[in-house]
């Protein structure tokens, strides 16, 4: 038993990963922090099927997660709105600014290809 709380984690800060919480509530977000002696996660949550758990960071167990592979956030218009959820979240002015210009781009790219 001793051998299986101490087992390195496959998780890493920032990876995408889904799963259920504690609570088996659905959750999607990243990870902020891994624990491998009590084999825990901590999430950020951006989606849940709880509103509630939405913005907040919770901590589950590592076996009820599963990850996933990472986005490409300059393609898909949903993952940039919920990363600008995050700048605003966290004051981060330049990250803002950034994903803004960014999701700009990706709109008017989408635009061009309508008015051919």
């Amino acid at each position: 038993m001793m051998n299986q709380l101490h087992q390195q984690s496959q998780y890493q800060k920032g990876d995408w990963v889904t799963g259920k919480s504690v609570h088996d509530e659905l959750i999607h977000g990243y990870v902020e922090s891994v624990n491998n002696y009590l084999g825990t996660i901590k999430i950020f949550v951006l989606e849940c099927d709880n509103p509630e758990t939405v913005g907040k960071t919770i901590e589950t167990f590592q076996n009820r997660i599963s990850q996933l592979e990472e986005p490409d956030f300059e393609k898909d218009e949903s993952y940039l709105l919920n990363l600008i959820e995050v700048s605003l979240i966290t004051k981060d002015k330049e990250w803002f600014m950034e994903l803004s210009d960014q999701l700009n781009q990706l709109r008017n790219e989408s635009e061009e290809v309508v008015l051919c």
